[in-house]
């Protein structure tokens, strides 16, 4: 009797194992090598952070001896009166500027130009028998004040008109007349109506 038998059915076949000498040799030498690779970048990076960690302090050393230099040139400083005296009075003339500078800025100043146009209307509005002894410009030339003598009162008004035609602001202050007999001349004074 022949029987035929077939040779792969599953009960037939070899199994196979699943972990082999070979196998588990290759994972142990990977293992290994992962543990060499990881050792030898710890060690890499620690040399490189022990080196940077020396350079810093080395860095420290350097930084803190300036310091303390410092604060001894400072401590030295400090005790020098005449440095302190003279830094306290460089601090009031600058406080003191800057007080000036700041009332500059916030004061109205009135007429910038000077009152060389009200002088010169004075002048040129004088004439003979006609002196002046005392002149008051004040207000930025807003105001004014004339004392003076004459030989004749009627010089007074023909003064005030002269005055009427000057370049400066004095041709628009209406002026209040006061005169006076004072032995052979006259003495008047003219002040703006707002005085």
């Amino acid at each position: 009797m022949k029987q035929q038998i077939n040779l792969y059915l599953a009960e037939f076949k070899l199994k196979k194992e699943i972990l082999t000498a070979l196998l588990m040799a290759q994972i142990l030498g990977g293992v290994i090598v992962l543990i060499i690779l990881s050792f030898t970048y710890e060690f890499t990076t620690s040399a490189l952070l022990n080196a940077e960690l020396a350079e810093l302090q080395l860095t420290l050393q350097q930084e803190t001896s300036k310091t303390n230099e410092l604060v001894g040139v400072l401590a030295r400083r400090t005790q020098d009166t005449e440095l302190i005296d003279r830094l306290d009075r460089d601090e009031r003339r600058l406080d003191s500027g800057r007080r000036i500078r700041d009332f500059l800025r916030a004061t109205k100043l009135g007429n910038l130009a000077g009152f060389s146009e009200h002088l010169k209307d004075l002048s040129r509005a004088s004439m003979d028998g006609l002196s002046l002894s005392e002149f008051t410009i004040t207000e930025g030339g807003d105001r004014l004040s004339l004392v003076g003598q004459v030989i004749d009162s009627s010089l007074v008004p023909r003064y005030v008109s002269n005055l009427a035609r000057s370049n400066s602001t004095i041709r628009n202050q209406f002026f209040g007349t006061t005169i006076s007999l004072q032995g052979q001349n006259y003495s008047f004074a003219l002040r703006t109506s707002n005085d």
